[in-house]
């Protein structure tokens, strides 16, 4: 993948410890943890939230995923689980079932249906805008409850920022702990600076959720947003795959990229 050895680490750093103080004090009163009464099970070891709500999640995205994504959907979901419920402060902080949801359905702009990918947005948008109306069709037919605007938009942003860690490390908890647990995926404890996820634990969930060539895969599918919609990968994380490995894709980008734009902006 794109991000060095290095880079996660600093990223993961941020998001877990350099988090305002504050942020941690913002639990909503809906907040539970595994022991005090949310239904659970356990998964390759790990225990999660078992609500109507995370088993629909798991069914939506399992049909808009191919096994590669899904599989890298529920490692992100198990690692991000287990630094939170590791850190006492973000077990108490933190509602699992929001970051549940906000884990599972974190990657439904690479939906491999084609129904949920606009032609004018980021992938990560697609997935936030998929997710919100996942959530609001669910508290129709009465499999969701408790979900207020705020919760919902605490999934809207996890998923929409879970690539860009330099943003939602400084947002709310589940925010930035969805972000962990995501890229906690890429290299692994390697790729864990707080030192939380185990190879052991690690080994335990690849063995139930096989990576299926994750960095190769995704990898292929930037590539084809920067051939089907550049337009949303420009001035992004995703434009040096364009520059890289998409032909004619620099000659297209030249005048509207940022660098651009302000070189063109309007005198004084």
């Amino acid at each position: 993948m794109f991000l060095t050895m290095q880079f996660i680490q600093s990223l993961i750093a941020v998001a877990l410890l350099i988090v305002p103080r504050s942020s941690f004090s913002e639990a909503s009163p809906l907040s539970l943890v595994p022991e005090k009464g949310i239904p659970t099970k356990v998964i390759a070891g790990v225990t999660v939230p078992d609500t109507p709500i995370v088993q629909a999640a798991l069914a939506f995205a399992r049909a808009h995923a191919d096994n590669m994504t899904f599989n890298h959907v529920m490692r992100s979901w198990l690692f991000g689980t287990i630094i939170i419920n590791t850190n006492t402060t973000l077990r108490k902080a933190i509602d699992p079932e929001t970051h549940a949801v906000a884990a599972i359905l974190h990657d439904l702009g690479w939906d491999n249906t084609g129904a949920l990918i606009s032609s004018d947005k980021r992938f990560e948008v697609d997935g936030a805008i998929a997710a919100w109306d996942f959530i609001e069709a669910e508290m129709k037919n009465g499999t969701a409850h408790g979900w207020d605007e705020n919760r919902k938009q605490l999934v809207w942003d996890a998923i929409a920022l879970h690539t860009t860690p330099t943003i939602s490390a400084y947002k709310q908890p589940v925010v930035a702990a969805t972000g962990a647990g995501i890229l906690s995926d890429i290299q692994g404890p390697n790729s864990d600076s707080t030192h939380t996820l185990t190879w052991e634990e690690y080994d335990r969930v690849k063995s139930e959720f096989p990576r299926l060539d994750f960095g190769p895969g995704a990898s292929k599918i930037i590539c084809g947003f920067a051939r089907s919609k550049p337009a949303t990968t420009y001035d992004t994380w995703m434009q040096l795959f364009g520059d890289r490995y998409v032909e004619g894709y620099t000659q297209h980008a030249k005048g509207k990229l940022a660098i651009d734009i302000l070189k063109a902006a309007l005198p004084n």
